[in-house]
């Protein structure tokens, strides 16, 4: 399981501690302030780590509004990743919160710790209710490139409150120098949890499953073709 203070680099170690410091003395605000800060912690990190975030577009637009946001999570890479693409509260799981600084730093930024007392579920649905997008991980700390069993109650939340599910599969590609995350089309929450979980896990599991697909190619130049206009086209009529 990965951690941003597993392994320390010099640049890796510099962002840690100033992270550390922000945590520690930053006034974090309202939400929007949060969330700024949120992001640009995790962008620091995963360029520390000289990963970079590819983002994979849904085919079908994700419904205005809030939504929970469901997604698999191998360590804080994946944590991290999308917490740069997808604009939510994160809920991480306990298994990650494993030191006082992470702690911290969960504590402050306003993410929640999923310790599996079920405790997390009235919060997150108060939050849905008043139209804060919440994004979580209900496989828990599964293994790199398995979703893990989404728990139903991890989704719960989404019925009571009745706002869609938003699957997302994350995974690692280009030998871990890349971290893709693939989001998938939305589903509707329905009445109950459980085959609600079973479909974003499928979902999310269908993605993993593709493998790696290697680096990116670029396009061949023959394919960079000029279009050019049709004899007659653009004429106007008599």
């Amino acid at each position: 399981m990965d951690s941003p203070t597993a392994t320390l680099t010099p640049a890796v170690a510099s962002t840690v501690a100033r992270t550390a410091v922000r945590a520690a003395t930053a006034s974090w605000g309202g939400d929007r302030r949060r969330r700024r800060l949120l992001v640009c912690t995790a962008a620091d990190i995963l360029c520390a780590q000289g990963v970079r975030v590819r983002v994979v577009s849904s085919p079908v637009a994700w419904p205005r509004g809030p939504r929970l946001v469901v997604a698999n999570a191998a360590g804080w890479l994946d944590v991290l990743a999308l917490a740069t693409v997808v604009p939510a509260t994160p809920v991480v799981d306990a298994a990650l919160v494993d030191t006082p600084l992470l702690r911290s730093l969960a504590r402050r930024g306003g993410l929640f710790v999923d310790d599996g007392s079920g405790a997390v579920r009235a919060e997150v649905t108060a939050l849905l209710r008043a139209g804060v997008s919440v994004a979580t991980h209900p496989g828990g700390a599964a293994a790199d490139g398995e979703p893990g069993r989404f728990r139903a109650r991890a989704v719960a939340a989404a019925v009571d409150a009745q706002v869609p599910v938003c699957p997302v599969a994350v995974r690692s590609a280009e030998g871990g120098s890349v971290v893709e995350v693939h989001l998938l089309p939305a589903l509707q929450p329905g009445t109950d949890a459980r085959p609600l979980a079973a479909l974003a896990e499928y979902a999310v599991a269908h993605v993993l499953e593709a493998g790696d697909p290697g680096p990116a190619r670029p396009t061949p130049a023959s394919r960079n073709r000029t279009v050019r206009a049709r004899p007659g086209y653009g004429r106007q009529r008599p």
